[in-house]
């Protein structure tokens, strides 16, 4: 009678185990979310409306926050790439520039007149510049604010010189913004160990070389951005036209 009562005991204790794992129960799990398939099927999520047909053509339906990665040799033309980024971007939102390697000065200000002096009052003013004294602390505090940037450029990602797992946190911490890194390469990668992590968890993924942005989007798109056209032909030559077509 005791070892029917044990066992009668044990099944009770394993059909609880078990309900836990029912359907409607998963939401409950602690420490994590998991969904239903259906429910994952049908839900709409938040994407950028009314994207310029250039941004859809290179990274799709983006959505209304991601992480971009880009990255290339020096003088291969990225900060130009993010200057003109934003100037798609500005009608979707506040942007923060984090001018880390060449500060506010005539650089900079070269590269706002070359990519940026088309855009009326109404945009560039939604187009914020902070120089090399930003750092991970002071950008956390920006962005607890109300009403802070919905889009943040670092340039670059070795002059900002976070790790990894402060990635992780500036991204789990504000999880509605979206930051594009632009990162140094060594070969045809990124330069360093927290950029090619980051690589990897990039929604979009962008090499440049030779004025052209070559794109790798989660969100679709795929077709290379031309940043310099002129340049571009000069250096790719005749593989140009069959490399952006």
């Amino acid at each position: 009678m005791a070892r029917q009562n044990a066992s009668s005991e044990a099944n009770s204790a394993l059909k609880n185990k078990i309900k836990v794992l029912k359907p409607d129960n998963y939401t409950k799990t602690a420490g994590a979310k998991i969904s239903k398939f259906r429910r994952i099927q049908t839900k709409e999520y938040q994407v950028i409306n009314d994207l310029s047909p250039k941004l859809a053509e290179s990274f799709g339906a983006m959505n209304d926050h991601f992480v971009m990665l880009a990255w290339g040799q020096s003088s291969s033309g990225k900060s130009h790439f993010a200057m003109q980024l934003m100037s798609h971007l500005a009608s979707h939102g506040r942007i923060l520039h984090l001018s880390l390697e060449e500060g506010i000065g005539i650089t900079l200000q070269n590269k706002l007149r070359k990519n940026l002096s088309h855009l009326p009052r109404s945009l560039s003013n939604n187009i914020l510049f902070s120089d090399h004294r930003m750092n991970f602390d002071r950008l956390k505090e920006v962005l607890k604010k109300r009403q802070s940037p919905q889009f943040i450029v670092v340039d670059s990602l070795q002059y900002f010189g976070i790790s990894y797992p402060q990635y992780k946190e500036l991204k789990a911490a504000f999880p509605k913004k979206s930051f594009l890194f632009i990162s140094h390469a060594c070969g045809k990668l990124p330069d360093g160990k927290t950029a090619d992590k980051i690589r990897y968890d990039a929604d979009i993924k962008v090499r440049v070389e030779g004025g052209l942005a070559f794109v790798k989007s989660r969100f679709g798109g795929g077709k290379p951005w031309i940043i310099w056209e002129d340049g571009a032909k000069q250096y790719w030559g005749k593989h140009f036209k069959k490399m952006t077509s």
